[in-house]
């Protein structure tokens, strides 16, 4: 198949990747959505890749949860109530507890 000539146009091939990484993207969503109004806990990692002046995590399903904190919660493990979701990312608040 390597040394086949590719008989569909260049055009064709990019609006089907493009379906395609549409359709992941919405059952990324979706998937997340489910998580919203759930509590997590996370192991803090550092800044978030997108905005530095926030945290990100990850949960124990591997799942990365950006929110507001300092860097003295970095290496720690954070409950997090989830108030947001996007296609592959979460977004949250820490969770205040009863006994605090």
């Amino acid at each position: 198949a390597a040394v086949m000539p590719n008989p569909v146009p260049q055009e064709v091939i990019e609006e089907r990747h493009g379906r395609l990484l549409d359709l992941v993207n919405e059952i990324g969503k979706r998937k997340y959505r489910r998580c919203v109004g759930r509590r997590a806990q996370i192991l803090v990692e550092g800044p978030s890749r997108k905005n530095p002046a926030r945290l990100e995590g990850r949960t124990r399903t591997n799942r990365i949860v950006v929110f507001e904190g300092s860097e003295r919660h970095l290496g720690q493990l954070l409950d997090l109530n989830i108030a947001g979701a996007g296609a592959f990312t979460l977004y949250g608040a820490p969770a205040i507890l009863n006994d605090e």
